[in-house]
């Protein structure tokens, strides 16, 4: 598939903002080129463009340490914890409001990933209060974010942290106390997709600094060596307040089945870093 832009104004039925995008068939192997600043993104966004979609991603992590490299994640994680398709569960330790049947709180919450043949999938769990919930049916390569989907009192959201983990006891992804969705800035490609990383903006604590870098990895699911490492694909030193970053045209292609996310270090103190990213997902 290959991306024709329109830059008739007489053509353009979107808002200013944006032009057309028309899509063709590619040639196999052949790149898509892509103008950062000319995607019909209300048009991607509402499943008008076929083969095309949006993803957009945001982590925090309010404790990088001074010294160190953390994924900018609520759960403070060095790695995604996982190297084989895995049952998950709600962490025991939660708020006895925090309960499915008759809880003031969150009631049910659902967790989204990698299935075990690369597709993307979710299933619901129902809370049990301060106890580990029962572990899910599917299994998950990859945990790419949770939200509150249920609860028993109107306007609330989860009474305590939730922790999703691993049946094996990793924890894998968090939904802050009162805010009923995970924040975590990383993502893997699913089966079938390829993507391309549209923009970043990253925000660090007044007054501090902090380094902030990105990474991939292909290949996922090949556990045995020799296997693919993961490559460092973009650095910003001693950041502080905000930054964006937004190349004229994505400069990052990243293959089906590959991740990608997003690492901090306190650089002089401890800060808390937050990161928002939008990656195009194309049909292959």
């Amino acid at each position: 598939m290959s991306v024709e832009y329109t830059n008739e104004r007489s053509k353009v039925s979107t808002p200013p903002a944006f032009t057309k995008i028309k899509t063709t068939k590619r040639a196999a192997g052949e790149v898509q080129h892509i103008n950062n600043d000319s995607l019909s993104g209300i048009e991607i966004a509402s499943g008008s463009i076929p083969g095309q979609s949006l993803v957009h991603k945001f982590g925090r992590n309010d404790n990088v340490p001074n010294g160190s490299w953390v994924f900018v994640s609520l759960t403070g994680m060095t790695g995604f914890g996982l190297a084989a398709a895995t049952a998950v569960r709600v962490k025991a330790g939660g708020n006895a409001a925090d309960t499915a049947t008759t809880g003031a709180g969150a009631r049910t919450i659902v967790v989204q990933g990698i299935a075990a043949d690369g597709s993307e999938q979710q299933e619901t769990i129902s809370l049990a209060g301060a106890s580990a919930s029962a572990p899910t049916t599917l299994t998950f390569w990859r945990v790419h974010r949770a939200w509150v989907a249920t609860v028993g009192t109107y306007g609330v959201a989860n009474t305590a942290n939730i922790v999703v983990e691993s049946t094996g006891g990793v924890a894998l992804i968090t939904i802050s106390l009162g805010e009923g969705q995970t924040q975590k800035a990383a993502f893997t490609i699913p089966i079938g997709k390829t993507g391309y990383l549209l923009s970043a903006h990253v925000t660090v604590s007044t007054n501090k600094e902090a380094n902030v870098r990105c990474f991939t990895r292909a290949d996922i699911m090949d556990t045995t060596a020799p296997m693919a490492s993961k490559r460092l694909k973009l650095f910003w030193d001693g950041l502080s307040n905000g930054f964006a970053y937004k190349p004229f045209t994505p400069e990052l292609e990243i293959p089906a089945l590959s991740d990608i996310w997003f690492e901090a270090y306190g650089d002089g103190a401890v800060s808390q870093v937050s990161v928002d990213f939008e990656l195009l997902l194309v049909d292959d």
